[in-house]
């Protein structure tokens, strides 16, 4: 398949999913249970959760349409959309949500591992609970209009311009697709919005990048070299810097506070930007923007941190930039929390 013929069906992904949202909020009349709607939003108001659903559907199109099926992709996938359209509804207890995510990494975990070590075991433990982590980092940052969806979509256009020189091209196919949906889905989700994304969105895309990752984000590594490398985590820490940032922060001011991590709250990243006299939009802009820059170096930087020219310099400029960012946010997110 061409460069070109990608293309096509990415537009019409983005085509099918425009189409497949506005009948969902026209003809789709039902009412999420009240339990449901009492978890804590930064919203106030009712909107329905159907984002995800053009999300899955796309892909499982284009999945059974292309000759590249990857049916170790599709049965985590399934599991984590069936898994968040449920706690959509019925509002799963947290440790179903974790039994769900659990046998998702050990699915993926299966037939795909980070290699870090010489040691399989190792590399596949790493493997899992980094899949478990990021999944729970994706579904804690829907937090509020446009945020998610801007971040992931900047995450999987890194994860193209990195890749884009490959030999197998078949690696983009499904990127392509979901970028063609959550295109479609921000004309809906952009604030104020007419549709949230709800779990069964945010656990198929925290499945979908934890997969992406693997195979895009943790690769950088010298060859020539065995071993345990720092600079392999440059990449995975840029390309996640707003999940990951954005989990650390809360889970730290939540345990500080007494309070489960596991629970909604206004206490997020965006809501403290807000707090902080950011409107929703600048605070959603402000932190894709971090995105995009945090994505541009992994695009400039690629050639070089394979090899020997990258010297341990270049990690500790990475990294205090990365440390610069985390101070920037966290004096803004204190901020907000005086405000608040």
């Amino acid at each position: 398949m061409t460069n070109e013929q990608l293309l096509i069906l990415g537009s019409f992904c983005c085509f099918f999913s425009l189409v497949l949202n506005v009948a969902l909020l026209k003809y789709l009349k039902f009412e999420t249970p009240a339990k449901a709607n009492s978890q804590i939003r930064w919203s106030i108001s009712k909107k329905p959760t159907l984002g995800g659903i053009s999300f899955y559907l796309s892909f499982l199109i284009m999945f059974f349409y292309t000759s590249q099926n990857s049916y170790s992709l599709l049965l985590p996938l399934t599991l984590a959309f069936g898994v968040g359209l449920i706690d959509d509804f019925l509002v799963l207890p947290p440790f179903l949500k974790l039994v769900g995510q659990i046998i998702i990494a050990l699915l993926m975990c299966y037939e795909q591992s980070i290699y870090l070590v010489n040691n399989d075991v190792f590399n596949r433990v790493f493997t899992f609970f980094w899949i478990i982590g990021l999944m729970n980092a994706i579904n804690m940052l829907d937090n509020m209009d446009g945020i998610l969806a801007s971040t992931v979509l900047i995450i999987l256009l890194t994860a193209l311009a990195i890749r884009h020189l490959s030999s197998s091209i078949e690696l983009n196919y499904y990127i392509v697709y979901i970028l063609g949906a959550l295109i479609s889905f921000l004309a809906f989700n952009w604030q104020p919005s007419k549709m949230y994304m709800g779990d069964s969105g945010s656990q198929f895309l925290g499945a979908f990048l934890a997969w992406v990752s693997i195979h895009y984000f943790w690769v950088f590594r010298d060859e020539s070299t065995e071993g345990f490398q720092i600079k392999q985590f440059i990449v995975p820490l840029l390309a996640f810097i707003i999940p990951i940032m954005d989990t650390s922060t809360v889970i730290f001011f939540r345990l500080k506070k007494g309070i489960s991590p596991f629970v909604g709250g206004k206490d997020h990243l965006t809501h403290h930007l807000v707090y902080a006299g950011f409107s929703e939009r600048q605070a959603v802009i402000l932190l894709s923007i971090i995105s995009i820059f945090s994505g541009m170096i992994i695009f400039f930087i690629e050639d070089i941190i394979q090899t020997h020219q990258w010297i341990s310099f270049c990690s500790w400029v990475i990294m205090f930039y990365w440390l610069f960012v985390w101070t920037i946010v966290q004096i803004l997110y204190e901020k907000g929390l005086k405000s608040h």
